[in-house]
């Protein structure tokens, strides 16, 4: 299959979002302006939405079977359990990483594709529905349960347990988090039927649940929690952030398909064309590098910091593509971590 030019520049696009977030944490020394907050709230969203919509525009291939889905999503969460081991120094399955919601979402997909168009829509505003329910039924904690190797156990005031991690108040958990996946291939049949969203109707759809969910967020914005010092806006996620995020990724995928030409989004695509090795090889360069060596900055010093591991990780990024080109036999394994 034809790679689409526009999938690879947005997820490239949210590794620069998902570098800023993820490094803001162990660096900044102050909570960041709202603009930065928003600007790191949009990784997370987009990549998961992307995976669903990858489902969706591989699904016809013969060998996607549900033991294609099952292998791949194992392998996805062996990832996220490696990245809790050697990197954030936890047990695994606990908080429940965005590779862990990833990995679990692809067998779920597999039924899914296998409902019709209108039951799929069905799905998944019951999700995005269900999520303040289960939020006010089960409880949100401030921060999630953390195991770690040593033997610690973060406690605070208001902790829930394992289960309402993987349900809704994780770090990614199933409610609101699948419904992205599952929205993504919903987009990715529309996607396949019209090639791109070049219509007004998408211009439309997008600007409009921007828009609304704006002003939904602006007047309940939950408590938008700082978790550990990472900045993102979605610790609740609310309606109003579900609504206006899903805008945005339309909106963007509207006004990339119509410029995905320009030069200037090479760095972008590159980035995206091996996402999964980029999310851990830049948690690893955080983890080791980076707040070993710098911690407690101003946001001036913060942006060259930022300026910096960026030119690094598209270094890695083209290096990477080089080692695609010359190895084309490679195992399932490093297939996908190098993205195809």
């Amino acid at each position: 299959m034809k790679r689409d030019t526009t999938i690879d520049i947005l997820r490239g696009i949210a590794i620069f979002t998902m570098i800023a977030a993820n490094t803001s944490a162990p660096v900044l020394a102050e909570t960041p302006p709202m603009w930065f907050r928003w600007y790191g709230s949009l990784a997370a969203p987009m990549f998961i939405f992307l995976s669903g919509m990858m489902v969706s525009l591989t699904s016809q291939k013969a060998n996607h079977t549900l033991n294609y889905f099952l292998v791949r999503g194992m392998i996805i969460m062996a990832i996220g359990a490696m990245i809790d081991l050697l990197v954030n120094t936890i047990y695994p399955f606990t908080t429940v990483d965005v590779l862990y919601l990833i990995g679990i979402s692809l067998p779920i997909s597999y039924f899914f594709l296998r409902t019709n168009f209108w039951f799929r829509w069905v799905i998944v505003i019951l999700i995005f529905a269900l999520t303040p329910i289960l939020q006010n039924a089960i409880g949100y904690t401030d921060y999630p349960t953390e195991y770690s190797l040593s033997g610690e156990v973060n406690n605070i005031e208001n902790q829930t347990n394992i289960l309402a991690h993987w349900l809704v108040d994780g770090w990614f958990p199933i409610f609101p988090w699948v419904g992205f996946s599952l929205l993504g291939i919903v987009m990715g049949d529309l996607r396949k039927k019209y090639e791109n969203f070049k219509k007004p109707t998408f211009i439309l759809v997008g600007i409009g649940l921007l828009v609304l969910g704006g002003i939904i967020w602006w007047f309940y914005p939950g408590k938008m929690l700082t978790r550990e010092g990472y900045i993102e806006l979605f610790y609740p996620p609310t309606i109003g952030y579900i609504l206006a995020v899903i805008g945005f990724i339309i909106s963007l995928f509207v006004l990339v398909d119509y410029t995905s030409s320009l030069v200037l989004y090479q760095p972008f695509k590159i980035l995206g064309e091996a996402s999964l090795f980029m999310y851990l090889s830049h948690l690893a360069i955080i983890r080791y590098v980076i707040s070993v060596l710098w911690s407690e900055q101003q946001l001036q010093a913060f942006g060259l910091i930022y300026a910096a591991f960026l030119l690094v990780m598209i270094g890695i990024a083209y290096g990477l593509k080089f080692v695609k080109r010359n190895w084309r036999k490679r195992p399932l394994f490093f297939k996908i971590l190098l993205g195809g």
